[in-house]
């Protein structure tokens, strides 16, 4: 611990928010932190005997420190779990006020759009404090669970104890966003940067979505082994399958998808048994994303339909996706298919690896 972390953690604890070399509770906090870092503490000892006014000096600028307000604002509602972890952080009781946040932060609600917010001012600095804090698992009162990420508990913090009136729930779960604000569905992610593909998680429970993967390139496939290998070249076929492909792939099934729909496959049902699956097929992926006139219009439904389930559950209908950085920067995207359909590059960024999913949230939903 540097000695402006150790400022900064006598600060937390102070009744006043500041120590004052002069009170001898302050000087008794510092000492228990001494004593937990095993450092020595004999000058305390004569300074609780002499209580002189000391003032004390480092070669290190100091932090300002953040003055409480006279009257705390009480908020309703709330975690009580994340309310627990951030007393327990700054060392308050059930019956101490958590320090509010000293700025308005805009949040439009579900019928919002994309936005930014940067933190300001002193809520920066309680913003890093909360960074790395989680829950304890449950039916424990220490240690840490992985189901909450870096920065979670800072941005539950910074809407709940601001005058927004804003109810922030948290909601972690396997289907469950990370936050609710006021009802609407907030999943939280705390990548380095805003821009770039990002990843969304397994797909693995969407069976129907693995369906229509699996007849779009497996026709893709098929019709790929049928083709003469180029003279000189041997045939190596791509890594292209329902659980890895890109955004190019699926523009080229549905290229190959669209050659088909010229040929009758019924008559050639008649005489090869393949042609009646292949029909059937083609019938359930027209049902399922209706009518197209373009291949790049088919992959691009296509896409919407395989983000749908995922993000309908996380953050769900007129939710937002939020990354947020140390440094307080953090840019909301909401959720609009619309955008996705209408961006004539949306398919460059979007992809699955392996049975994951992976996107770049600014250009699809920017």
């Amino acid at each position: 611990m540097t000695l402006n972390e150790l400022l900064v953690e006598w600060s937390y604890r102070t009744e006043k928010g500041y120590p004052d070399m002069g009170n001898p509770s302050d000087i008794l906090i510092l000492k228990e932190i001494l004593e937990k870092l095993e450092l020595p503490t004999d000058i305390l000892d004569e300074l609780e005997d002499d209580e002189p006014e000391v003032t004390v000096s480092t070669d290190e600028p100091q932090e300002e420190p953040i003055p409480e307000p006279e009257e705390p604002l009480q908020t309703t509602g709330g975690s009580e779990s994340y309310d627990a972890v951030i007393r327990r952080h700054l060392g308050l009781s059930e019956n101490e006020a958590i320090p509010t946040s000293k700025n308005s932060y805009a949040w439009p609600g579900s019928g919002g759009s994309t936005y930014s917010i940067q933190v300001k001012g002193d809520d920066i600095k309680w913003w890093k404090s909360f960074w790395e804090l989680t829950p304890p698992k449950e039916g424990q009162t220490e240690g840490g669970t992985k189901g909450v990420g870096n920065g979670e508990i800072s941005l539950y913090w910074l809407y709940q104890y601001s005058n927004n009136n804003i109810d922030v729930k948290d909601t972690r779960g396997s289907d469950n966003p990370d936050l609710k604000f006021n009802g609407v569905g907030v999943e939280v992610k705390a990548y380095d940067k805003h821009t770039g593909k990002q990843g969304l998680g397994r797909f693995g429970q969407d069976v129907k979505q693995l369906k229509l993967l699996g007849i779009i390139f497996g026709i893709r496939a098929l019709v790929k082994a049928f083709q003469p290998r180029q003279e000189g070249k041997k045939r190596a076929p791509k890594n292209v399958n329902p659980l890895t492909w890109d955004g190019g792939n699926l523009l080229n099934a549905f290229e190959i998808l669209d050659e088909l729909k010229g040929i009758d496959l019924r008559e050639l049902a008649e005489r090869y048994d393949v042609f009646e699956k292949i029909a059937s097929n083609m019938i359930f992926l027209k049902e399922a994303l209706g009518e197209y006139s373009t291949p790049e219009e088919g992959a691009k439904k296509m896409a919407v339909e395989f983000v749908r389930p995922k993000l309908g559950r996380k953050p769900g209908p007129g939710g937002f996706l939020v990354n947020v950085l140390p440094n307080g920067d953090c840019k909301f995207w909401q959720i609009d298919y619309n955008r996705v359909l209408e961006n004539e590059d949306s398919l460059k960024h979007i992809k699955a690896v392996q049975g994951s999913m992976q996107l770049d949230f600014d250009q699809l939903f920017g």
